[in-house]
């Protein structure tokens, strides 16, 4: 069962070790031989616990999800999963979740992937979103089809 709770401040540490832990392949292909790129990488996507709820699989933390809404879409900032639950569907149930609470909002569903992020580039464009730019080493995506 998949659950989603409000992040605390006590989850300042599993959501930036996961972001690491998840994101640090990506990273380092996408940036190379620049230290400073990456490490700014990791600091723009460090926790925020005012857009960041936890993803959680029977009860244990597996995830972390984090939106903003703003005045033109929902936009997924991170969603990231730990390596031990991935590909069994808890970011297609999780982003199913973010495609009601836009719904319910009268927006469409945005985000970014960075272009070397094939498994959630592909998550993405399964559940139905679609590349609108691409911009630098991202693919800005977007989904604007109801169900």
């Amino acid at each position: 069962m998949i659950t989603l709770r409000p992040a605390t401040n006590r989850d300042a540490q599993f959501v930036d070790d996961l972001t690491f832990k998840t994101m640090r392949p990506f990273v380092q292909a996408t940036w190379p031989n620049d230290a400073a790129a990456q490490q700014h990488y990791f600091a723009m996507n460090s926790f925020n616990v005012s857009n960041t709820r936890i993803i959680q699989v029977d009860g244990q933390d597996a995830g972390r999800l984090s939106t903003t809404v703003r005045s033109d879409c929902l936009f997924i900032d991170e969603i990231h999963i730990l390596p031990e639950y991935q590909r069994q569907g808890i970011g297609k149930q999780t982003i199913d979740r973010v495609l009601d609470e836009a719904r319910q909002r009268g927006l469409p569903v945005e985000a970014t992937v960075l272009k070397v992020n094939n498994p959630s580039l592909r998550m993405f464009l399964g559940i139905g979103f679609q590349i609108r730019q691409e911009k630098d080493h991202r693919f800005h995506i977007q989904y604007t089809a109801t169900r």
